[in-house]
């Protein structure tokens, strides 16, 4: 005896009926716009987002010797900068550290050379150097790098180590 043959579902013969099936369940229950103007008012309060400051002290911003412990603006210590390279493109830097506080400190004088097209670091280094309560001494960085000048530029920065 044959065997009876199956036929394979056809694709288009499923997808009508389930398409026909969910417009259909979609169409129930679906709400009918209201008038445009129902009556209905909402009201809502202003909120604040921005407190307004109302901090109190000393308004006095600018940096001098600190005073009890404070902090001074560390970055006018160093004066009479020169950064350069010298005989065979050898970068060093010179200067003079000061410290204008009441208190001895130890000062970290920073310096970089950086790309000047992209700020990219070539190279730093970081000298400590202690001062006595307002005595002053000159900072030197010998032998930083070995390179030419064009393209790369030198930058500083002071900060009070102990504080």
């Amino acid at each position: 005896m044959p065997r009876p043959r199956r036929l394979a579902p056809r694709p288009l013969a499923l997808a009508v009926p389930l398409v026909l099936g969910s417009l259909a369940l979609g169409a129930c229950g679906q709400p009918t716009p209201s008038a445009p103007d129902d009556g209905a008012t909402v009201s809502v309060p202003v909120q604040p987002t921005i407190l307004p400051d109302t901090a109190t002290g000393s308004d006095d911003t600018t940096p001098s010797a600190a005073g009890d412990g404070g902090l001074f603006d560390a970055s006018s210590s160093l004066t009479g900068v020169e950064c350069a390279p010298g005989a065979g493109d050898v970068w060093g830097l010179t200067g003079t550290l000061k410290n204008p506080d009441s208190q001895q400190h130890t000062f970290t004088v920073a310096v970089f050379i950086v790309k000047s097209a992209d700020g990219s670091e070539v190279v730093s280094k970081e000298v400590d150097v202690p001062l006595a309560a307002g005595a002053s001494a000159p900072v030197s960085v010998a032998k930083l790098w070995t390179g030419p000048k064009k393209g790369v530029e030198c930058l500083t920065g002071v900060t009070v180590k102990d504080q």
